[in-house]
């Protein structure tokens, strides 16, 4: 692998039906001898098939990023997101920071950390679905010295107005940071989407409209952090302050 360069598969995968077809999924697309990591989408696989996923990861060698159905039967349930590496071993874990209203009446609940990953290609960062309209999640990665933000997202964009927003929202998360920000869904609504910008904003991949893997290489050297370096965070309080009323 190329110190500065990775090739990306994002996955637009097919709604999940059963436990099964996520995993013919995996195998599926972990044949694709150009990607070197492929991104799934959020609750792309069951946590039971947890097994699964890494017998995948080991025999494709592979780096794989998927979102995960927490079927775990604890007290507590959770947005998963699994950094897992080619030897088939787990090395990083995000639990869902900011739920929706429908996610909170579903009985899941927050991820209390935002820890970077590190990787034999760098530092990355998982930000999961509705998480991403979040700066401060994509900024957290960033101060920790990530350079990809990976979003797998749920479904497809519900209408043209919310593809639009996100897009904006994910081309805005990787040049306020100057990191790369990547992302893909399920086709299971209006619009499944994969995409991809650089750290200067610049659009690499925009695909709509199709269930399939799409492969982008990024040279993870154009990275920088200027903006960080000019910060003035004495001034910034009241970003970590409990909205009142």
């Amino acid at each position: 692998m190329d110190a500065n360069k990775i090739t990306v598969g994002l996955v637009v995968a097919q709604p999940v039906k059963d436990s099964e077809q996520p995993l013919s999924e995996l195998m599926r697309y972990t044949q694709d001898k150009k990607a070197e990591v492929i991104l799934f989408p959020e609750d792309h696989i069951y946590s039971d098939r947890l097994p699964d996923l890494l017998r995948v990861a080991k025999e494709s060698g592979k780096w794989i990023i998927s979102g995960m159905e927490d079927r775990d039967t604890g007290e507590k349930k959770y947005k998963h997101a699994l950094v897992v590496n080619p030897l088939g071993e787990v090395v990083g874990r995000h639990r869902k920071t900011s739920l929706t209203y429908d996610e909170l009446s579903k009985g899941f609940s927050h991820g209390d950390a935002i820890e970077a990953v590190e990787t034999e290609f760098g530092t990355i960062g998982v930000s999961i679905c509705y998480e991403m309209h979040f700066p401060e999640v994509a900024r957290s990665y960033a101060l920790q010295g990530a350079r990809v933000v990976f979003n797998p997202v749920g479904s497809g964009m519900w209408q043209e107005t919310q593809y639009q927003a996100w897009t904006s929202v994910g081309r805005t998360r990787a040049s306020e940071n100057g990191i790369f920000a990547a992302g893909c869904s399920h086709a299971n609504d209006a619009v499944p989407f994969a995409y991809a910008y650089a750290p200067d904003g610049a659009c690499l991949v925009e695909a709509r409209h199709a269930s399939r893997m799409v492969t982008v290489t990024l040279d993870l050297a154009q990275c920088f952090g200027m903006f960080l370096e000019h910060r003035q965070p004495q001034l910034y309080g009241r970003l970590v302050e409990a909205k009142k009323g």
